[in-house]
């Protein structure tokens, strides 16, 4: 059992959950919690290290065992050392260290969601579990957007992670990784209502960051507006919530599954 929070796996875990640097030079990401742990097992993602406190319940337990089938280490640890690595106020009992995915889009795809310069974690993770219930493809971060596997992130994402293929990009390299779709850039008071769009053709959606909106290299892309139509005139919608307006509108025309 591991009892000081000065224990090399113990700052390993921190060090991922506080730095994007750590996690890349690793290649690791940290989850938290037996929703997550449950969807890591059903993507069959071997984990590399869990760490579980020993009143974890029988359902946790055999999570753990699970994973530990897949080839992970396993460490029980103190409620003081699992609060030490966890990023949330009640910790989870279950902590994990897993690789971080290599999903592959398929070819050629037909619905790509494009974030660009987003800062908010909750946002980004909401967006993500919004995209992979909506059918996206393939998920682009350009700009300054925030670590897709920050812990806020992963939270919020609520298991995305295992399924959607996730991606950095440049802005310039975006003719090319969506040829053949059509660009749409979501705004407030631009072009059409998201409503009076035909969205079965293969299409890409961009969503700008909440607070400046897309980059000055986005709006230089081949792309159309579209805004969502609201009862009342506001600023603007939230970025999670457009994009999640949109997406089931999409689905919705191209027939639920």
């Amino acid at each position: 059992m591991i009892t000081s929070t000065q224990n090399p796996r113990v700052k390993q875990v921190r060090a991922l959950q506080a730095r994007r640097r750590a996690r890349e030079q690793e290649g690791l990401f940290v989850i938290e919690g037996v929703h997550l742990a449950r969807e890591a097992i059903a993507a069959g993602a071997p984990a590399q290290l869990v760490l579980y406190t020993e009143d974890l319940d029988a359902r946790g337990r055999g999570l753990v065992n699970s994973l530990a089938k897949l080839g992970a280490e396993t460490e029980a640890v103190t409620p003081p050392v699992m609060a030490a690595c966890s990023g949330t106020e009640t910790p989870p009992g279950l902590i994990a260290l897993l690789p971080l995915p290599n999903l592959f889009p398929p070819s050629p795809i037909d619905l790509a969601l494009v974030l660009d310069g987003l800062s908010d974690p909750g946002n980004l993770g909401t967006l993500l579990r919004t995209a992979m219930a909506a059918g996206v493809q393939s998920v682009l971060l350009t700009g300054d957007t925030v670590d897709p596997f920050n812990p806020k992130v992963v939270r919020a994402a609520a298991g995305a992670h295992f399924h959607l293929p996730i991606q950095p990009a440049a802005v310039e390299d975006l003719p090319a990784l969506l040829e053949g779709l059509d660009l749409w850039l979501a705004e407030a008071r631009t072009g059409p209502a998201h409503t009076r769009v035909d969205w079965r053709p293969p299409c890409a959606l961009i969503i700008g960051s909440e607070a400046h909106g897309p980059s000055d290299a986005v709006r230089r892309l081949p792309l159309r507006p579209v805004h969502i139509a609201t009862a009342r005139q506001t600023e603007s919608l939230n970025a999670a919530v457009a994009a999640a307006v949109v997406l089931f509108e999409i689905l919705r025309q191209r027939g639920l599954p």
